[in-house]
């Protein structure tokens, strides 16, 4: 008999959507050993369905948490997320208990869309996170721009955004204030380049098109002034990030989390304060945007 709940198109993993819009849960598998050629085609296939998958209880060296990430893309550097030490490809999110400053990614964000290619896919896994809290919310950009008018869809494929970190470690963070724990050497110089993407996207594994518009990284439309931008951007901002486009990912120790860069936006929800945390992750390169 069927198990409830389950995907039945895979043969040789267990996959369990999580929500209508986003998400799944996959079982079956153990990351520890290599995977057969059907196996790692099904994973892929449930990431490019679902955006968002995790898979439970996976205890992988760095080594194998690698060459499973490999699968989504092959390994890029950031110039910003500290790495594990002795590793160049290899990083990490940690926060101490008595850190006071505020949490990293606790705004709806894509990873680092102020690159000229912005990564495809991160591979993450959770190495000592506290009992609860700490879950991360993902939303679907796929949906966000089905959802839209007609009408609108086509003002917005005219349209393009410039992008940059400013607000992560550029100027306008250090006018503010603002604290992130970032990798030593990082430079306000980076943070100021600026690069452009169209806001609506052709993602390159699915053929389906997404918003690439987020408010840690855009600064406003290509040729328009900030002040201009700010109405049309909020109002893409709250609409990409409506719950009934959302699934939250709670973790446990050894979870291994794997999310679409493109397809979906991330935030961490920062209700641990006080507690540990530490999580490993592998980002993995895609091609650039494009309409």
């Amino acid at each position: 008999m069927q198990e409830a709940g389950i995907d039945p198109d895979f043969q040789t993993i267990r996959v369990f959507p999580l929500t209508g819009a986003l998400g799944a849960e996959i079982h079956g598998v153990d990351l520890t050993q290599t995977l057969s050629n059907a196996q790692a085609q099904e994973i892929v296939e449930a990431f490019h369905r679902y955006s968002v998958i995790t898979l439970p209880d996976q205890p992988l060296s760095p080594e194998q948490h690698m060459e499973f990430g490999a699968l989504f893309g092959p390994l890029m550097d950031l110039p910003h997320i500290p790495r594990v030490p002795g590793y160049e490809l290899y990083h990490q999110v940690r926060r101490e208990a008595n850190e006071t400053t505020r949490v990293a990614g606790g705004n709806w964000h894509s990873d680092s869309t102020f690159l000229k290619s912005p990564p495809a896919a991160i591979v993450m896994r959770a190495v000592d996170v506290p009992p609860f809290g700490g879950d991360t919310l993902f939303t679907s950009s796929y949906l966000a721009y089905e959802t839209l008018s007609e009408a609108f869809k086509e003002q917005l494929e005219r349209l393009s955004a410039v992008h940059s970190a400013t607000r992560v470690f550029g100027q306008t963070a250090r006018q503010e204030g603002t604290k992130y724990t970032h990798r030593e050497g990082v430079s306000v110089e980076e943070g100021e380049k600026e690069t452009v993407h169209p806001v609506v996207c052709v993602h390159p594994g699915s053929g389906k098109k997404h918003l690439l518009v987020n408010r840690t990284y855009t600064q406003r439309f290509d040729g328009w002034t900030a002040e201009e931008s700010a109405g049309l951007l909020n109002y893409l901002y709250d609409h990409i990030s409506r719950a009934e486009f959302n699934c939250r990912i709670r973790w446990r120790n050894d979870t291994v989390l794997v999310w679409d860069n493109r397809a979906t936006m991330h935030r961490a929800v920062p209700d641990f304060m006080g507690k540990f945390r530490l999580l490993h992750r592998t980002t993995h390169s895609g091609p650039r945007p494009s309409a």
